[in-house]
C-alpha cells in the first residue's frame, strides 16, 4: 500500500488488487466486486475478442458498460455509465510541469467508430468511480505510480477545479521522491454515450464478458 493525498486534501491508504488501485473503503461486496474486475475483465475480454492480449485497454465504453451490467446484475440497481475526461500529469517538486496526458479532452478530433471522450461507471450509491481503462494513459513519467485500472471516491462537480473547463469529479496526487503525480477525472456531461454502438449493440463479446465476471463473483451472503 502507498499513501495518496487527495485533491480534497483529505488521506487515504490506496489498495492494489492486480492491476486495479482501489483510492475508497466501499463495503465488503464491493471489495469482492472489484476484485473480480481486477482480475477477470481483461482476460475475459482475450478470450472472445479473437485479438492481440490487453485488446480492452483502450476500450473505455465498452468495459464501464461490462462492468456496469455486472455490478447491475450482484444488485448495484445503480451502477451507470458517466462519460468524463481522465487527465494525469507530473510535476517535480519545484512545481514544474514534467509531462501531461489527456484522455478524452474536448476539442478532440472525431475518429469514426470511436468514442470521442472516456467512459468510466459510477456506483452513486457508494459515490464510487470504476475506471477499468487507465491502460491507455500510463507513461514511463509517472514512475510507475499510476495502474491500469482505478476505483475511487467522486463527489459532485467542483467548478474551482477545471481543466479544458471540465469540473473536476474526482482526483488524487501520488508523491514520489522526486515528482507528485495527479490525476483527475473531469465532467462532459455533454457527451451522450448512449448515441454508440457500444451501447446500443449489446454484442456477443459484452455478454461473454459480463458472464465471466458474473461466474468468477459466485454468490454472495451478508
Amino acid at each position: 500500500m502507498y499513501r495518496l493525498s487527495m485533491t480534497e486534501n483529505t488521506r487515504v491508504l490506496a489498495n492494489c488488487l492486480g492491476d486495479m488501485t482501489v483510492m475508497a473503503d466501499p463495503p465488503p461486496k464491493m471489495w469482492k466486486a472489484l476484485a473480480v474486475i481486477a482480475a477477470r475483465i481483461n482476460a475475459a475480454y482475450d478470450e472472445c475478442s479473437g485479438l492481440a492480449p490487453g485488446g480492452l485497454g483502450n476500450k473505455c465504453l465498452f468495459a464501464s458498460l461490462a462492468v456496469r451490467d455486472f455490478l447491475v446484475q450482484i444488485g448495484y440497481a445503480d451502477a451507470t455509465v458517466r462519460a468524463c475526461y481522465l487527465y494525469i500529469d507530473a510535476n517535480d517538486l519545484a512545481g514544474k510541469q514534467i509531462w501531461s496526458v489527456g484522455i478524452g479532452a474536448p476539442g478532440q478530433q472525431d475518429i469514426p467508430e470511436k468514442y470521442n471522450g472516456h467512459a468510466v461507471c459510477t456506483v452513486p450509491s457508494l459515490s464510487l468511480l470504476i475506471d477499468p481503462t487507465v491502460y491507455q494513459a500510463i507513461r514511463p513519467q509517472w514512475g510507475g505510480r499510476v495502474s491500469g485500472m482505478a476505483a475511487i471516491r467522486y463527489h459532485k462537480p467542483w467548478d474551482s477545479q477545471r481543466i479544458h473547463g471540465c469540473p473536476s469529479i474526482a482526483g488524487a496526487e501520488i508523491a514520489t521522491p522526486d515528482r507528485m503525480v495527479g490525476m483527475l477525472w473531469l465532467d462532459r456531461p455533454e457527451l451522450n454515450w448512449k448515441q454508440q454502438p457500444d451501447f446500443r449493440q449489446k454484442n456477443e463479446r459484452r455478454r461473454y464478458v459480463t458472464k465471466a465476471l458474473r461466474e468468477a463473483f459466485g454468490n454472495w451472503s451478508e
